[in-house]
């Protein structure tokens, strides 16, 4: 469930979130859809790999503190895609 709850999950938020900016710049002319598109093609599995090696190093520690570390992780392509999006 630890794994789920910290590399599933997030990995499911931070695509949800680049597939809404994407079809939110569909068809207006702006390239930040691509460029979300791209990001994410990389830092989604990349994300996913570090949070999943983080958990397993940390497996004596507490679930909140850990978990919560994973989630600070996972914010980092939404707020690069929001910055895209203030941008173009």
């Amino acid at each position: 469930m630890r794994y789920f709850i910290g590399v599933i999950f997030p990995a499911l938020l931070q695509t949800l979130f680049v597939f809404i900016v994407i079809e939110m710049n569909t068809g207006n002319g702006s390239w930040v859809g691509l460029g979300a598109f791209l990001l994410g093609m990389f830092a989604i599995p990349a994300t996913a790999i570090v949070n999943f090696i983080y958990l397993r190093a940390k497996h004596q520690s507490s679930d909140f503190v850990v978990l919560a570390r994973c989630y600070l992780l996972a914010l980092i392509v939404p707020f690069i895609v929001m910055f895209l999006l203030l941008v173009g």
